[in-house]
């Protein structure tokens, strides 16, 4: 996972060196209070106001003489005017406190990007004018209330003087963010006086557990707008955590030594204390580990007037965790007008993996019960240099919506026409638990990689049986690559042809060494797949018979069906799972990990199992099986990808799908066919997505023939439908015995 530099700290580079040498290095309080004291300055070179005057309105000891600030601030001001960040927003974050990660994982804050602090403002101003009351309850250094103040004020000086004079509040645990937040707004104004009016009610200290008696001294009938960026970590301490908070340097699954155990049982029992706090306060926090921005969400449904906006910026487990349930439905049910921006962070809006997701949220709160609630706005909105820009948008009935996902979770659609489908696919399906089809399944994590490490072997012995990695499954086949040397991070594996896959771990484990309970899974076939996914992976969910005389690792979930335990029960699971229909389901709901919940939130298709369809679905998967070991010929191949091709169909058509809808699911897969040749004059090939529409013509009996046609003249010119990518793109040639390595 990466984590990328933010490219605000791009943009700001420039001024981030003035100031540097403007405060002259150094670590320590007396250089952070240098380095605000220059941005005082900065600020005060912006909004006019008299530096030495503010000092002394709010009790700042100088360093240096004012004109000699506002000199070292001359080169930092002049390089904030050449970035391409308003200046208030440019304050803002050059006025952070530094971030360890430590830090941000005990205080879950993560600083808010500018483009998403406009974008937020955006979606408040207008609703607001200069004499509306706003709060942001976990401030930080103020950037959103610096960028509504812009999208609210204008230019308008006179405006923003009593917009900050009578409307501004702002909390926050850090008496320093706060302070930043001031410099950063008083860059808008000469007027020292509303400035030291706006700081007089601000709140320093813990928002969760502030009294309400201070809320309602602030805003008796709540304020017009509530801001925010919560934080976004679950209140927990664990012992990894607890030692590299205390400097020490570690990995999961390391050896703890030297923990001070006295003093983390101290900070458990405080952690587990507030905790129960929070439970009390905020109910809709659910069971588990409470996650701070669910708290933070109910505060601001709290603070938020009736037919007054909250904009925050939240995780997107809001939309889908089944540990947020209680707050979607409170969100529905007290929000008049509901819109969620979904993004992703690939534009570097902050230091975490780019494939991280968060939402982007404007609800305006319900008057009363009786308020018109309006269908709930999805759009999907991506990062430019300097902004946002929207990819999609759909607007989604909240009764509707209560119809396919009783527990209100919100699929990731771009358009109303792929709400239609995924409506039709979950109308047409069946739940997992539903009496009858046989599919409640039992789920298990046979064996910890971490956990269990100390117990596993590097070479095969009698009583050990082979340990089955995530990247050794695929859709259909089992055994797909083969560790040569090395291990961690530094791995070499190579992976197989098709036809040609095999046995060859990298560790073996004892059934002993089992925990007992999973112990009688090695013993049988079952079904399993890789847990590691994301929406734009190739293919998201890979699912294989996994024999007996193997044991799976954590990354390699195992199912059973107990009300049904046969073969071909796992037969269709597995084509079923495989199937585009399903992945392109799984894909509104998945991030990165394809976990319980999520997996059994896509309804399965209505098969009878002695109808023809089971009979097809089960003897095609069988023949897969086999085929997957029979040796990496053409004809082996074009047989799987028949196989293939005609179980998607199947599939396809037990959900109600036709051949539109069809082609509007495998528009969700741009790179499939990598590395394989293209029709002339395209630019890439579309085998695998021609192969599956004729099969799904054939199956529908369409007079449609042009899927086939394509599909026929991609195969002469030597396109081969359904190889992943890592061996197209590695020059194999599907008729050798050996396959190329890759590392894992």
């Amino acid at each position: 996972m990466s984590a990328p530099r933010p490219i605000e700290a791009e943009y700001l580079s420039a001024a981030e060196a003035a100031l540097t040498r403007a405060v002259g290095g150094g670590d320590g309080a007396a250089s952070f209070e240098l380095r605000l004291q220059v941005l005082e300055a900065a600020s005060a070179r912006f909004g006019g106001f008299d530096l030495a005057e503010f000092h002394e309105a709010f009790e700042v000891k100088s360093k240096r003489p004012a004109a000699e600030l506002l000199e070292l601030a001359a080169p930092v001001a002049s390089a904030i005017e050449r970035s391409l960040i308003h200046p208030a927003l440019a304050l803002s974050a050059l006025a952070r406190e530094a971030l360890q990660e430590q830090d941000r994982k005990s205080t879950g804050a993560y600083h808010t990007d500018f483009r998403l602090a406009t974008r937020l403002a955006q979606l408040a101003a207008p609703k607001l004018t200069h004499k509306s009351k706003v709060i942001d309850p976990a401030s930080g250094a103020g950037i959103l209330l610096a960028a509504l103040t812009h999208a609210v004020c204008g230019m308008d000086r006179a405006k923003t003087a009593h917009w900050l004079a009578h409307g501004v509040y702002a909390a926050d645990l850090s008496a320093n963010s706060l302070r930043a937040a001031l410099l950063a707004l008083a860059s808008f104004t000469d007027d020292v006086s509303a400035l030291k009016a706006m700081r007089a009610r601000w709140y320093c200290g813990d928002s969760l557990m502030a009294d309400r008696k201070v809320w309602t001294a602030m805003a008796p009938e709540g304020f017009d707008a509530v801001i925010g960026n919560p934080p976004w970590e679950k209140v927990k301490l664990s012992r990894h955590e607890f030692l590299k908070s205390s400097g020490t340097k570690r990995h999961y699954g390391a050896q703890i030594h030297g923990l001070d155990e006295e003093r983390f049982a101290r900070q458990r029992d405080e952690v587990a204390n507030y905790s129960r706090r929070l439970w009390v306060r905020y109910p809709d926090l659910g069971n588990g580990e409470p996650d701070l921005y669910i708290a933070f969400t109910d505060l601001f449904f709290e603070l938020c007037k009736e037919q007054g906006v909250v904009a925050a910026l939240i995780p997107g487990g809001l939309i889908r965790s089944q540990g947020t349930q209680a707050m979607r439905q409170k969100i529905f049910d007290a929000s008049q007008s509901v819109s969620l921006s979904i993004i992703d962070n690939r534009a570097r809006f902050f230091a975490i993996d780019t494939r991280f997701k968060f939402l982007a949220v404007a609800l305006t709160k319900a008057g009363s019960e009786k308020s018109k609630r309006e269908p709930i706005t999805l759009l999907h909105e991506r990062g430019t240099p300097t902004g946002l820009e929207t990819t999609g948008t759909a607007t989604i009935g909240r009764a509707a919506l209560a119809a396919v996902r009783d527990d209100l979770s919100l699929p990731e659609v771009r358009s109303v026409a792929e709400w239609k489908l995924f409506s039709k696919i979950a109308e047409a399906g069946v739940s997992w638990e539903e009496p009858g089809c046989g599919w409640t399944p039992k789920f298990c994590r046979e064996v910890d990689m971490t956990k269990e490490r100390p117990k596993f072997l590097s070479r095969a012995t009698p009583s050990a049986l082979p340990l089955v990695e995530g990247r050794m499954v695929q859709a259909h086949r089992f055994g797909v690559k083969g560790h040569v040397s090395g291990t961690g991070r530094s791995a070499l594996w190579e992976a197989y042809t098709i036809g040609g896959s095999r046995l060859s771990p990298q560790f073996w484990i004892r059934p002993s060494d089992m925990p007992r309970a999973n112990q009688h899974r090695a013993d049988v076939l079952r079904v399993g797949f890789c847990d590691i996914a994301g929406q734009t992976n190739e293919r998201s969910l890979m699912a294989s018979l996994i024999p007996a005389g193997v044991v799976c690792g954590n990354k390699v979930p195992t199912i059973l069906f107990p009300d049904d335990p046969s073969e071909e029960r796992l037969l269709v699971w597995v084509s079923i799972a495989n199937s585009f229909a399903f992945d392109w389901m799984l894909r509104r709901v998945l991030t990165t990990t394809v976990n319980y919940f999520l997996l059994q939130s896509v309804p399965m298709p209505k098969l009878a199992k002695e109808g023809l369809p089971w009979k097809k679905l089960v003897s095609a998967a069988r023949e897969l099986r086999t085929l997957d070991s029979a040796g990496p010929t053409r004809e082996t191949y074009e047989r799987m990808a028949q196989l293939r091709g005609e179980i998607d169909a199947e599939v396809a058509v037990a959900y109600g799908l036709d051949l539109k809808d069809m082609e509007l699911v495998l528009q969700d897969f741009p790179i499939l066919d990598r590395g394989q040749v293209s029709l002339p004059g395209e630019a890439k090939s579309t085998i695998t997505r021609d192969s599956v529409l004729a099969a799904m013509a054939k199956r529908t009996g369409s007079r449609s023939t042009v899927w086939s046609r394509r599909a026929v003249e991609a195969r002469a010119l030597g396109a081969m439908a359904y190889v992943p990518s890592e061996l197209a793109l590695g020059g194999e040639n599907i008729e050798e015995e050996e396959g190329a390595q890759s590392h894992g």
